[in-house]
């Protein structure tokens, strides 16, 4: 196994990226939090029935993504789409756990069925994407190297 190359600091050299997107990652954490911190009378009117479950299927959807994402950035962490999920998911149950002391606002179990079904769909496109492009550069590369060494 080959280690980073280390800068002139003493971190790893990737640190930026690093550090990149785990802030993104709690940055958009906060701001699910200060949106559940809304009360129902700052709250638009939905467009249609359960328009929240597909609200909660999107945002932690993109959160399991961020946090896909931030985890895969560190080469000794294996499973970083279970890791992901498991974040997005413990996200959503302190979120529903901080609704309930949120003033016309409350807990409800479909809204984090929701966060885990957005996050385990979005998870499961990007490793499908991952896959697809790894095999496909697997295939090409060796057919190219045997074109070019022939």
């Amino acid at each position: 196994m080959q280690r980073a190359p280390i800068n002139q600091f003493g971190f790893p050299a990737n640190w930026k990226k690093r550090a990149l997107l785990a802030g993104i990652l709690v940055g958009y954490s906060l701001m699910i939090f200060s949106l559940s911190s809304l009360t129902n009378l700052d709250l638009p009117q939905p467009f249609f029935e359960n328009q929240d479950k597909l609200e909660h299927l999107v945002a932690y959807g993109f959160m399991a993504i961020m946090a896909w994402l931030a985890l895969r950035q560190w080469t000794l962490l294996r499973h970083c789409w279970l890791w992901a999920w498991v974040y997005a998911v413990g996200y959503g149950i302190t979120d529903e756990w901080h609704q309930l002391f949120v003033p016309g606002r409350y807990g409800d179990l479909l809204d984090l069925l929701a966060d885990a079904l957005g996050a385990a769909l979005a998870i499961a496109l990007v490793e499908l994407y991952r896959a697809r492009r790894e095999a496909r550069l697997a295939w090409v590369l060796p057919r190219f190297m045997r074109l070019s060494w022939s």
